[in-house]
């Protein structure tokens, strides 16, 4: 008597059709989901051409004769010329050698390029003056000739001349 079963409800077909429904809208979507990851278009980024990164000899070469041009001395801005010529050699030193130079007082440059040897001697001594001239019209008031603002243009022209390799 084991053996005798009850008989199955019958099938609710209204179940069947819910599940299949929803089976149905969930392959949609995925199917959707995928479609939509494989053939989205990747935003358009314009690409905008860089402009070649300049030597730092070209640059300081640049900000010198533009410095040049505008004649400063003439119209008797010297105290202007000579602190713009000077930071032209400072951030030179600081684009060729990686030197912080525009932060360091006179001495500290100085003394960290004796240390480091980007310079030799002849070099290091005309860059002395150089600085020291600066300092001198910037600092202390001294009131220099139109001469020695020719020279002292020379001397940081001179300066990226022989460091420019």
């Amino acid at each position: 008597m084991n053996d005798i079963r009850d008989v199955k409800p019958p099938v609710n077909l209204f179940d069947l059709w819910w599940l299949l429904w929803l089976l149905l809208v969930l392959i949609a979507v995925a199917a959707g989901v995928y479609f939509f990851l494989r053939y989205k278009k990747s935003p358009r980024v314009p690409i905008v051409p860089q402009a070649p990164v300049l030597p730092a000899w070209e640059i300081a070469y640049q900000q010198l004769e533009a410095l040049r041009r505008e004649n400063l001395p003439d119209k008797g801005l010297l105290k202007e010329f000579f602190t713009r010529v000077a930071d032209i050699a400072r951030h030179y030193m600081e684009n060729r050698f990686d030197i912080h130079a525009p932060h360091m007082t006179t001495e500290e440059f100085l003394y960290y390029l004796g240390i480091t040897g980007h310079l030799n001697e002849t070099q290091k001594t005309a860059l002395k003056d150089f600085l020291d001239s600066c300092d001198m019209v910037k600092f202390a008031k001294y009131a220099p000739t139109i001469k020695e603002a020719s020279t002292n243009f020379d001397l940081a022209k001179r300066l990226v001349d022989d460091t420019r390799i």
